[in-house]
């Protein structure tokens, strides 16, 4: 039975080893948990927020208690009321007066606070006073308002305020001067979190105040100003956004941009909503579906519901439009009728832009829940089982046909190609070839218990297998997140001796590696963070499931780098056989170099982060497979076997509107490892068509954390 009120429980206080210090904290735990998920989908969290708390309204435990009995999860407060902002405007005004620079503004006492230490505190997001202007262009009515904005962040830390709203900046040209206040607050409380209050898009019919710049409407602007805040407080990961819905919404350039911004709070007026054929209030499926869209970041954000009717003394039974709880009902049911989560979002849900490093296949034996989660992926497998009979088909009926599964792992692809013989009605000799000792014993089990000894067994590295005879068919499922990360293009070359060179053929037989520069301040705020623990970070390419992320490329354009195709030609295959034969311990792997240069037209400003790499593959024939965004859907929907690849930049490079980027790569070996190297350079474009540099960023290599062969 649930209890009669959300009221939080204290928790022993307990320890935790984190990052080999030992830390003591005490736990507090709500039956309405501020993050949570259900089966990957978001537990909505909704506070009740009042804008316009009168001047001495305490906020007390019925309050909350009773905000949280009506189904409510949180409750609002400034955390000062109008006696203190009297006391603080009566000394600014004898100060300028007086002609003086400096004042100084003394804490509050008792009655000037609306909140107080108590068990239900963590249930409070605070608000700092609305009256300040820490980008005021009075320099004393700036100084004061730092004091306020200090005074109240440490009261509210005081209390255990986890959660506090700061108001937004007021003027354009002093943007560098609030940012300045708020890094400066960052260093004093390291445990609140901060959220900036900022509208989704400036109202445009509204007279914004600019401060001495003359005004015109920008899309972007309220975007510019937290790109700015963001930048100067250095992605501090204690820093996000309170973002105020409008009740019109701009247009969904806007919309995505910000979905790729660090959102905690989604502050809604109950003003937006629109009363439906029956009078009760709901949203428009515009505002429903930004909504849903939002509440699938991760972390989720909270909902502040804005100033509806105040709460009822008793519940209602029958549902009837005036009622004060329809806008937070409203809520609830389009909560619980979310659309359902695809294949991929289920299976990536947790790992929403977590960077993993990539595998090192040929240096380290997989483990067997590594295998197990790439054998979860039922589309690649059919892809592969559809490949494996077409070619399969066409040879001769009466034949024996020769395949290997080289990288054999624990199997998924032996059973594929038995079933594929099997479909296709032809008679094959199957070899799994496999180097990890252990996967091997695997193999074994699955022979004597499932393929019923129709398979031979071979524990080697597949480069250094040598049969007697040639094989027909070659099958390996060694391509990583760019393609080629995973050496397969060295693997299946040093595995060609074994392929008949008449007529064998490989699976794959191609794949083509991707790239497009991405606005990622999420996965940059991650890896910054991580600079003291790995400072390697900034050039090693993480394997990421992006989720937080913008392509910035005009119409979403991504390059296709380069390609392997296998098996080699005949020739080529003989040079690198006649460099190896001869004992040169060099040169034998440059015709694996690849490099590639693209010009990419970006429409709209915005921040480079890094690049988001794909691949395609062509498995045989017509069946193919794509991690690309726009195409994975035709060619292999719902697989889920491979994330993307993001490729940092140590300095994030803005780009105003109308810019471009030249972005080069590299794919780069010296016979003992691989790594990728690129570079990104910005550029506007003058009214003669000239190009003019903006800047460029470092080269980045990756060559400290390589693929070792």
């Amino acid at each position: 039975m649930l209890p009669s009120t959300k009221q939080p429980t204290k928790i022993y206080s307990t320890f935790r080893i984190d990052n080999n210090q030992l830390l003591c904290f005490s736990l507090w735990v709500s039956t309405a948990p501020l993050e949570n998920t259900i089966m990957g989908e978001a537990v909505w969290v909704v506070g009740r927020h009042t804008s316009q708390r009168t001047a001495q309204e305490l906020l007390t435990q019925p309050d909350v208690y009773g905000a949280l009995n009506a189904n409510y999860d949180l409750v609002t407060s400034f955390i000062t009321n109008m006696a203190f902002r009297g006391r603080v405007e009566q000394t600014l005004s004898e100060a300028s007066a007086e002609g003086k620079s400096l004042v100084g503004i003394r804490s509050m006492d008792d009655d000037e606070v609306n909140i107080h230490p108590a068990e239900y505190v963590q249930q409070i997001v605070a608000f700092t006073a609305p009256w300040i202007e820490l980008d005021s262009d009075d320099p004393l009515v700036a100084h004061v308002s730092k004091q306020v904005l200090r005074h109240e962040v440490a009261y509210a830390s005081f209390c255990g305020v986890n959660n506090i709203v700061v108001a937004g900046p007021r003027r354009r040209a002093n943007i560098a001067q609030y940012a300045h206040a708020v890094a400066s607050v960052l260093t004093t409380s390291p445990y609140i979190q901060f959220h900036i209050d900022l509208p989704l898009a400036e109202d445009e019919g509204a007279n914004a105040d600019t401060g001495s710049c003359s005004y015109t409407y920008d899309s972007y602007a309220m975007w510019d100003l937290w790109n700015t805040v963001r930048s100067a407080c250095k992605y501090n990961p204690r820093l996000s956004l309170s973002l105020k819905v409008p009740p019109k919404l701009p247009n969904m350039n806007i919309q995505t941009r910000w979905f790729s911004e660090p959102i905690r709070v989604l502050n809604i007026h109950a003003s937006i909503y629109v009363p439906n054929a029956k009078g009760f209030p709901v949203l428009s499926k515009g505002h429903q579906n930004l909504i849903n869209r939002y509440m699938k970041q991760r972390p989720t954000p909270f909902i502040l519901l804005g100033d509806t009717p105040p709460l009822p003394v008793t519940s209602t039974a029958r549902k009837v439009p005036h009622d004060s709880l329809n806008w937070l009902h409203y809520l609830r049911h389009i909560s619980k009728n979310q659309t359902p989560l695809t294949a991929v979002e289920k299976f990536g849900a947790g790992y929403q832009d977590y960077l993993q490093a990539p595998l090192q296949p040929l240096t380290d034996n997989l483990e067997s829940t590594t295998y197990e989660v790439f054998e979860r992926d039922p589309v690649k497998y059919e892809q592969y089982e559809r490949a494996i009979r077409l070619a399969l088909e066409e040879r001769d009926p009466s034949s024996t046909t020769i395949v290997a599964v080289v990288g054999a792992g624990r199997g998924p692809l032996v059973s594929r190609a038995l079933r594929a013989a099997e479909s296709a009605g032809r008679n094959i000799r199957l070899f799994a070839v496999e180097k990890n000792p252990n996967a091997y014993v695997t193999l074994l089990r699955h022979n004597r218990e499932i393929w019923g000894g129709r398979v031979t067994v071979v524990k080697s590295d597949m480069r250094l297998w040598k049969p007697s005879f040639k094989v027909d068919i070659l099958i390996s499922e060694l391509l990583g997140s760019f393609g080629d990360n995973e050496l397969s293009p060295e693997c299946l070359d040093g595995v060609q001796g074994v392929l008949n060179p008449t007529g064998g053929i490989s699976i794959p037989t191609s794949y083509s590696a991707h790239f497009s520069p991405l606005m990622a301040p999420k996965i940059h705020a991650d890896i910054s963070s991580r600079l003291s623990a790995d400072p390697n970070g900034p050039e090693t390419p993480y394997v990421v499931y992006l989720h937080q992320v913008e392509l910035l490329s005009e119409n979403q354009y991504i390059h296709n780098a380069w390609e392997f195709k296998h098996p080699l030609p005949v020739d080529a295959y003989t040079r690198i056989a006649e460099i190896q034969a001869s004992g040169l311990t060099e040169g034998y792997n440059e015709h694996n170099i690849r490099f590639s240069k693209c010009t990419f037209k970006i429409p709209r400003r915005g921040v480079v982060h890094g690049l988001g790499g794909y691949f395609e593959s062509v498995l045989y024939g017509n069946v193919e497979m794509s991690t690309r965004p726009d195409t994975i859907d035709a060619k292999s929907k719902d697989m889920i076997s491979w994330f993307p690849i993001f490729f940092p930049l140590k300095n994030p490079i803005y780009v105003p509107d109308l810019s471009e980027l030249d972005i080069s790569m590299w794919r780069l070996t010296d016979d003992k490892k691989v790594w990728y190297e690129w570079i990104v350079e910005a550029y506007t474009i003058l009214d003669d068509d000239q190009r003019f540099r903006l800047g460029v960023s470092d080269l980045h290599s990756s060559k400290k954390v390589a693929c070792l062969m």
